[in-house]
């Protein structure tokens, strides 16, 4: 007899194993700096091997002990919170003409900038963490700008490194149909 689930029902949170496995998960990353820092307070220098290999060495095995006490249903638990979250925020979703274009112009103005400090840089301040500052916030404003512009957008910029692809818009009629009059 084989066992039926729904695959939209949200599994049981693992609960204290699953929190057990993160922390462990999360200080793994910290062990390598730890032994760099008590290196520093052994005298000997086979003391400082020692507690470096030790410190080097636990990170990693932390890391694959954190999963296998975690297991198959933390393992669930979070397949289903990573697709929740897609399906029902990040999936892409048509955006309006408006937003298209206040996309685009978030997408192309930074890069003007650009364009007037590679021939008259002295139309920028000579501060270097002033004009550092301005390209920093400008290359957030086309980060943005892809964000705004949809996930349409993302196809569109996509399809621009592949060679077989082809632009076809909706009003478009197919190939070996007449067109609408």
């Amino acid at each position: 007899m084989e066992k039926t689930t729904n695959l939209n029902a949200a599994p049981p949170n693992p609960g204290f194993r699953f929190y057990l496995g993160i922390g462990m998960f999360v200080t793994s990353f910290f062990m390598l700096p730890t032994g760099l820092v008590l290196k520093g307070f052994a005298d000997t220098p086979y003391l400082k091997g020692l507690i470096l290999a030790a410190f080097w060495i636990s990170a990693p095995v932390m890391k694959i002990t954190s999963i296998a006490i975690m297991g198959k249903p933390s393992y669930l638990w979070i397949q289903y919170k990573f697709n929740h979250f897609y399906h029902h925020v990040a999936e892409l979703h048509r955006v309006s003409k408006t937003r298209y274009n206040i996309g685009l112009v978030m997408f192309f103005l930074p890069f003007v900038p650009n364009y007037i400090l590679a021939y008259s840089p002295n139309l920028f301040p000579d501060a270097y963490l002033l004009r550092s500052g301005i390209h920093f916030i400008f290359d957030l404003v086309v980060i943005s700008g892809l964000f705004v512009l949809g996930g349409d957008f993302w196809d569109k910029l996509r399809a621009l490194f592949i060679y077989t692809a082809r632009a076809k818009f909706e009003d478009e009629p197919e190939e070996g149909q007449l067109p609408a009059q």
